[in-house]
């Protein structure tokens, strides 16, 4: 398997030998590009997928708003489905109504990525291998709902995507395998996500191909490194001159969107910055504010930006 980092030893599980060595797949997830870019890939590579699941989208979107998620349009993971003629099973809020859909296809294995709820274990407990989820973060940092979000916040540098095991508990199942991901400056997240989900689908490959030869090396997540952040408040887009002008200038650019302002007070005043427009790693600068952007000194460094117009 590819591991980034194991810190706890390995333990190895023993599987039946999977009928013909190919592993029956039900894919799990949105058409975000974490999910949509493996899936494309599996199939490329002609991986036995017997279904494909998405939330139901008016209950999907009913659960949790913040979470964005798209279920139509030409690039979704269902156009995907019916172009390759692969039913597709929509899963409701209450996801006990979908056991029955699910056994039916008799999956070795379930991948789930982007998927907005946890899997109760009357699911969990389906497929003979079991559960997997892709999940944007080297784990057992970072779990949760916005991972990203948190990592481009605390000015992360260590990016990466990690394969883990499901179980009742969110992002703490054994990890199956993880890879470093270099993101460069000025990206959107959702530009980062594309780039995770390439390292992704190399972690699905690995994995299947392992599940084939019946043995699964799994790696216990360390608790006393881990962290959980949720999802974030209107507060949490609030920056500081106080980080370096490169970790200021990456979060505004990653987390753009339109009409979102990031507060940033520096010398008792707070300034409305709507976008990053570039900065300078080293260096120093005074502060100068015009009718339309505003350069700040930052801890290491200094960024100009655009500011909302008085």
């Amino acid at each position: 398997m590819l591991f980034d980092r194991c810190s706890t030893p390995c333990r190895y599980f023993s599987i039946r030998r999977l009928n013909g060595n190919r592993v029956k797949i039900i894919y799990i997830g949105s058409s975000g590009s974490l999910s949509l870019i493996p899936l494309e890939q599996l199939l490329i590579s002609d991986h036995s997928i017997c279904a494909i699941s998405v939330a139901e989208g008016s209950l999907d979107r009913a659960q949790d708003p913040r979470f964005p998620i798209v279920l139509e349009g030409p690039g979704s993971i269902e156009s995907l489905a019916r172009s390759n003629e692969i039913p597709v099973i929509r899963l409701p809020l209450d996801l006990s109504q979908s056991l029955v859909e699910i056994k039916r296809f008799e999956p070795d294995v379930i991948l789930v990525s982007c998927f907005p709820r946890k899997l109760p274990n009357s699911i969990l407990s389906i497929p003979t291998v079991g559960c997997f989820n892709l999940h944007p973060s080297l784990l057992p940092a970072y779990r949760g709902p916005a991972p990203l979000f948190w990592q481009f916040r605390e000015g992360q540098t260590e990016f990466g995507v990690t394969l883990h095991r499901m179980s009742l508990q969110l992002d703490r199942g054994n990890i199956i395998g993880q890879l470093p991901v270099t993101i460069p400056d000025g990206v959107t997240i959702e530009r980062a996500n594309s780039l995770l989900a390439t390292a992704g689908y190399q972690l699905l490959a690995q994995a299947l191909a392992d599940f084939e030869q019946a043995a699964v090396q799994e790696i216990p997540q360390d608790e006393g490194i881990a962290s959980y952040q949720g999802f974030p408040s209107e507060s949490d887009f609030a920056v500081s001159n106080q980080w370096t002008a490169k970790r200021l200038f990456n979060f505004i650019r990653a987390t753009s969107e339109p009409g979102r302002i990031y507060p940033c007070t520096v010398g008792g005043h707070v300034y409305p910055l709507l976008k990053a427009i570039t900065y300078q790693e080293n260096g120093s600068a005074k502060m100068v504010a015009t009718s339309t952007t505003v350069t700040i000194p930052c801890a290491q460094g200094y960024i100009i930006a655009r500011v909302l117009a008085d």
